[in-house]
């Protein structure tokens, strides 16, 4: 009867493809975002560190406070990127469940049609087997008869 054949393999290919890819996109959007939470967290260690600097001199004190200011404009451009980062996140996240879904579908698809396919190779053969057996038996039966 031959081995098996998934006619739906190839879509299967591309529906793991697609779940890989996807994942790699998640993988490196996560990655960036860890990374600009790390450098929030950098910049708010150095605002700290600064605003418990003291200096002697008005002008000194003015450069201190311009960057401080610097430091908070940063800090706010930053979160305002890592929530957009989040959202990406969760909207890939959602892809890839679905992809992960629809990759599951086939996958139970073929191995259901790969049991159905061994339940009748199965019977098949014991089909043989039986008008092996049954011929067996009349041969036998003619030469004692």
């Amino acid at each position: 009867m031959g081995k098996f054949n998934f006619t739906l393999e190839r879509l299967l290919d591309f529906r793991k493809e697609n779940e890989d890819s996807i994942k790699q996109e998640y993988m490196e959007l996560g990655f960036e975002l860890s990374l600009k939470k790390k450098k929030i967290d950098e910049l708010l260690s150095e605002k700290n560190n600064l605003m418990y600097a003291t200096e002697l001199t008005v002008g000194r004190m003015q450069i201190q406070r311009n960057y401080l200011d610097e430091i908070n404009l940063k800090v706010s451009n930053l979160q305002l990127e890592v929530l957009e980062l989040q959202q990406k996140l969760t909207e890939i996240l959602k892809r890839l469940v679905e992809a992960q879904q629809e990759r599951k579908v086939l996958e139970k698809l073929k191995v259901k049609q790969q049991d159905e396919f061994e339940i009748r190779l199965a019977q098949i053969e014991q089909k043989q087997l039986d008008e092996f057996a049954n011929l067996k038996a009349l041969k036998e039966g003619e030469v004692y008869g």
